[in-house]
């Protein structure tokens, strides 16, 4: 059981600890505090390994390591002091412990390498690199960059030929699963048999046959006869037909209802009709009738009324045995048909990475594991783990899956036997675990705790004190989870003690929409029929956008560190189960004027605007695709009328012989040449004529910004565009080009070759690139899947109705894996809920619980993202969670709002300028390339001043930038530069989204900035700086560096080149901010931020 978190005992370097930690807590504090108090016992930056799910939570904690090694570096004693203080340091050892507090960031920097911060995929890949070549794995392996496409490849290939050789062990199940199943259902069962691959190669590790191996543990089982047909033995034994007889006679003796029934019965035995007499004897749905026989039938009957009932048992008992027969060969049928071709085709899909030279990462965990326990080669590389790693810290440890376990058990094991001094820290919260579709398993925490608590002597600790949720959010979660297993009541922390919130509960009642729908007659022809449930949809979502519109935005006060602000868009969360409905509630968004942010899977590519690109580039390639052409033109880039469209089609073109439709662009080409042709067409026909005259000489996404500048494409569809939609529209705009580049290298030279991966993408909805972010949330709202929120927060969140019901597969893998086993437990496939067999029934059952466990847990994740307002809706006839959370909720007396803003505001701020959006692509960008004069930075630099701060503010009507926006198409023209300034623009718009830099240019997270800010030094020489940003807590000089040495240097070259400029420009600042602590850092046109340490420093 554990104890209440000891925060000394926890980061005390000395020994290992589990903390099991509640959402909101601070798990990411306590991981990097124990990382800090590590290195200031003297533990060297290389022993430290940290391992956690995802690059972006990677990200964070590398980021905030980096942050308290400054602070340490750079802040005064006393705030120093007070941090240690904070990690239980202990008060007798902080003033000695101060001159290595201040070093650690010199001794981090420097350390070659340095602290591990990885991914469980990461440290797999790292673990491969470190085999032997004769373990069988490619050194350094590229990882498969859309392994959906690669299935989907081989998959086809597969099929064809067994197609091509029916009477082959493949093309025999295959023709066997079709007859069975059906094509829909053995594509999943196939998918479903690939996502489990990690699962059959533990299960049939070592074995010669592994489809053999498999069914031999499978055949005890099922019936011991599975080769005959029980049905025609029910109708060559005698018995059985003597039996069906009695029975019938007996029901001739009652009602007439009973009569007519005597008389089916032996119309069907005479018939040999089996389904049709099994359905008399037994229920539609094959159980036992409640009564055999009316009680005046049984009465009339006198002493033969007590052997109607024992045949009619015995009846029943047949036809169950025989259903039971039945369906235990048809799970056989699947399992040998279905493991035979799911065999085959993993065997193929493992081959074709062979030959490309890839893996995945169900390649890395299931090496790195096989690796891990290699008698041959495990004890060398435990030697090489050993001697780099001392100290392991494990972050969310709850989705673990049991094979990633293996492997780190595999390794603690021997770290142990070998007497290593080696610690591990480990934090979770099992609450939270909802990945259960990628193998995820929470009992794999349990195990390991009690592993690290025998093995390592790690206390164990739990917290159940959240930072992030006000007392009213507390005070609504507990009895929603009271009955929850290992459920604690939450305690708020004291800092949010009065910190104020709100519950809101918005069933929806659909007997009104019902009574609404039902009102006039449908035209079929021209109006789908809505389902109940897409009504509710409806319903819910006209609802969520009006209440934020007219009662929650500019009205509600939200608080933030001891300041209430009027509730912005960036205030709010809107989760939903799945992304099945969001489009309905971004159109709702979009009418009522709420900027929002998505996490629309695949949904660029099905942007009305990516669609309009799409049309354009087919058109250029395909002059004769008339329907493309009409799209491209109606479309905001050249804005055409449908008058334009007729006017263009009625053209007759000259040398077409009679009876021949003249093509499109034919008839563009010839009404262009006219006097009279309409502006918009003879605009469109230059403008295509020119970019399809560079087809064969440019690159697509060169092709792409000729159309972008030539076409003035961001202007123009942001004068079509409501105001509320021009940042998500320009983002996709933008997110478009950026595809050009991105997807698999920018490897499409020629136009088809793009379109055609286009192609593949619009049908593969988990590798399509999703829409640009036109904000970095700060003005929009979130609206998100619960699986997306994992590790977010807001002040609002609205839970959105949708299925909370956990999701029932059919035709997938039954693979029940214990998380201290070695290898599953079973392994079968199985089909519909009826054909599951008894026998499985004890693993089907636990299945059903760990799913609704799961369930619980993505209800617990969706309500613990808020931190004062939470909102729950749905329809309350079918929502589970709803009625859950209505009824924990009925006495609560909790208020409805939050208080009023002081000065409230009922309009939402107007939306983003068009030219300050751009997507967020999460990744580096490639260096600008250098402009053979200088002047090209100067215009770099023009369009970071104008593109970032004067814009912002202008529009949000925020006071406190200085600096007046510049002319760019007037500097670019004096620079002689105009043709490059459409580039640098769009280099400069896309450095200005990445996340990593919005602090210092969204005015949200600032107090004021200023752009070429103008000194005197002690010379009395001008010195311009670039960018000067004011914190609350420190002032932050950025220069800007766009040259292509600077972009290809290291960051010590970096350091070692600006230093002595940016120490210049420190001592300048100092004179103006005494008070404040002055970092500089260095901007690169690559988004990389390198920060300059003073000279006392490093």
């Amino acid at each position: 059981m554990p104890s209440p978190l000891d925060t000394a005992t926890a980061l005390s370097p000395a020994h290992s600890a589990v903390v099991e930690a509640c959402a909101g807590s601070g798990k990411t504090w306590l991981l990097v505090s124990r990382m800090i108090r590590l290195l200031l016992a003297g533990a060297e930056p290389s022993s430290l390994l940290a391992i956690t799910f995802t690059r972006k939570a990677a990200q964070e904690m590398t980021d905030r390591l980096h942050t308290w090694l400054r602070l340490l570096a750079l802040e005064d004693d006393a705030t120093v002091r007070d941090f240690l203080r904070q990690r239980a340091v202990p008060e007798s050892e902080i003033d000695a412990l101060l001159p290595r507090a201040r070093g650690l960031l010199e001794t981090v920097l420097t350390a070659r390498p340095g602290p591990t911060v990885t991914t469980f995929h990461g440290w797999f890949l790292d673990l491969l690199k470190r085999a032997p070549m004769e373990f069988g794995v490619p050194w350094g392996a590229p990882l498969l960059e859309r392994p959906s496409q690669l299935e989907s490849e081989v998959r086809d290939r597969l099929l064809a030929q067994c197609a091509a050789a029916p009477a082959s062990p493949n093309g025999v199940a295959l023709l066997a699963l079709l007859d069975a199943i059906g094509e829909h259902n053995l594509q999943a069962l196939l998918t479903n048999f690939l996502q489990a691959r990690g699962e059959w190669w533990a299960v049939t590790a070592g074995q010669s046959d592994p489809v053999a191996y498999a069914l031999e543990q499978l055949r005890p089982g099922l019936h011991p006869d599975l080769e005959h047909d029980p049905v025609a033995a029910f109708w060559t034994d005698a018995s059985m037909g003597a039996l069906v007889t009695r029975v019938a006679l007996g029901l001739e003796k009652g009602s007439e209802a009973e009569f007519r029934n005597s008389t089916a019965i032996q119309q069907a035995l005479a018939a040999t009709d089996f389904d049709g007499l099994r359905g008399l004897i037994l229920t539609k749905k094959g159980a036992r009738r409640a009564k055999k026989a009316n009680a005046p039938t049984l009465k009339a009957m006198g002493a033969e009324a007590d052997t109607f009932l024992r045949d009619y048992d015995a009846l029943e008992i047949a036809f169950e045995t025989i259903a039971a027969i039945q369906t235990d060969q048809r799970i056989w049928a699947l399992n040998r048909h279905g493991l035979q071709l799911g065999h085959a085709l993993l065997t193929a899909y493992q081959e074709a990475k062979a030959q490309q030279g890839v893996i995945d990462f169900a390649d890395a965990e299931w090496e790195g594991c096989r690796l891990l326990a290699s008698e041959e080669h495990a004890p060398g590389l435990a030697l090489k783990l050993d001697a780099r790693y001392r100290h392991l810290l494990l972050d969310e440890f709850q989705d673990t899956n049991p094979l990633q376990w293996q492997a780190l058990s595999t390794w603690l094991t021997a770290a142990r036997e070998a007497d290593s001094d080696m610690t591990v820290f480990m934090v979770g919260d099992p609450k939270q675990a909802i990945y259960r579709f990628r193998r995820g398993e929470a009992r794999v925490f349990t195990a390991a705790a009690e592993f690290l608590h025998t093995h390592f002597n790690a206390p164990l600790f739990s917290t159940h004190m959240t930072r992030r949720l006000s007392p009213a959010v507390v005070q609504a979660l507990n009895p929603v989870f009271a009955d929850m297993a290992g459920f604690e009541p939450h305690s708020h922390a004291p800092e949010n003690a009065t910190r104020p919130g709100a519950l809101r509960c918005l069933p929806i009642s659909m007997e009104k929409t019902d009574a609404v729908a039902t009102a006039a007659l449908r035209n079929p022809l021209t109006t789908p029929l809505e389902e109940a449930a897409d009504r509710a949809v409806h319903v819910e979502a006209a609802r969520f956008a009006a209440v934020l519109r007219d009662d929650i935005l500019g009205r509600w006060g939200v608080t933030d560190k001891q300041r209430t602000h009027p509730a912005r868009p960036g205030d709010v969360m809107a989760l939903v189960t799945k992304r099945t409905h969001l489009a309905l509630y971004e159109r709702e968004l979009n009418k009522a004027g709420i900027p929002f942010i998505t996490s629309r899977r695949g949904g660029l590519l099905h942007a009305l605007e990516a669609q309009d690109l799409i049309a354009l580039l087919e058109t250029l390639l395909l002059p004769h695709a008339g329907l493309k052409l009409a799209h491209a033109l109606k479309s905001p880039l050249f804005g055409c009328s449908d008058d334009d469209l007729l006017r263009l089609f009625s053209v007759q073109v000259s040398g077409v012989q009679p009876g021949v439709t003249p093509r499109g662009w034919a008839r563009l080409i010839q009404l262009a040449a006219d006097t009279d042709c309409p502006p918009t067409l003879a605009r469109a026909a230059r403008l295509l004529d020119g970019w399809r005259a560079q087809l064969g000489a440019l690159p697509v996404h060169d092709l792409l910004d000729r159309i972008y500048f030539e076409g003035d494409l961001e202007a123009r569809y942001a004068a079509a565009a409501p105001a509320a939609m021009r940042p998500q529209i320009a983002a996709n705009l933008r997110a478009f080009m950026q595809l050009a580049l991105t997807q698999d290298a920018g490897r499409y030279p020629t136009l088809a070759g793009f379109i055609r991966e286009l192609a593949s993408l619009i049908d593969d909805s988990d590798a399509a690139p999703g829409e640009g972010l036109a904000a970095d949330g700060t003005n929009a709202v979130r609206l998100l899947t619960i699986h997306g929120s994992k590790g977010l927060e807001a002040p609002i969140v609205w839970l959105l109705g949708g299925s909370d019901h956990p999701r029932s597969d059919n035709y997938a893998v039954l693979a029940p894996w214990p998380p201290t086993a070695a290898r599953p437990e079973h392994f079968s496939l199985f089909g519909k809920l009826d054909e599951r067999g008894a026998w499985r029934e004890r693993w089907f059952a636990e299945e059903a619980e760990l799913a609704q466990r799961e369930s619980d847990n993505l209800l617990y994740v969706a309500l613990t993202r808020a931190e004062q307002g939470l909102i729950v809706s749905g329809d309350a006839t079918k929502n589970a969670w709803l009625q859950r959370v209505d009824a924990a909720w009925q006495d609560s007396n909790l208020p409805a709002d939050l208080p009023p803003a002081a000065a409230p505001d009922a309009r939402l701020p107007p939306a983003t300028p068009l030219r300050m959006t751009a997507p967020a692509i999460g990744q580096r960008l490639a260096p600008v390339a250098a402009h053979p004069s200088a002047t090209s930075g100067e215009l770099f630099h023009a369009c970071l001043e104008v593109h970032a701060p004067a814009g912002i503010h202008a529009v949000l009507g925020i006071a406190g930038l200085t600096g007046t926006p510049r002319d760019l198409p007037a500097l670019a023209q004096r620079l002689k530069l105009a043709t490059e300034l459409a580039g640098i623009e769009n280099a400069a718009r896309a450095l200005l989204a990445q996340p990593h830099l919005a602090r210092f240019f969204d005015p949200a997270q600032f107090r004021r900035a200023h752009n070429e800010l103008e000194l005197l030094d002690a010379g009395g020489q001008a010195q311009r700086l670039d960018r000067v940003v004011e914190f609350d807590e420190a002032i932050w000089l950025l220069d800007y560096k766009t040259g292509a040495d600077d972009c290809s240097a290291s960051e010590t070259r970096l350091i070692e080149r600006h230093r002595p400029q940016l120490d210049g420009y420190r001592s300048l600042l100092a004179t103006i901010y005494p008070d404040r602590p002055i970092h500089a850092a260095l901007l690169l046109a690559d988004g990389r931020l390198v920060a300059i340490p003073p000279e006392t420093v490093l």
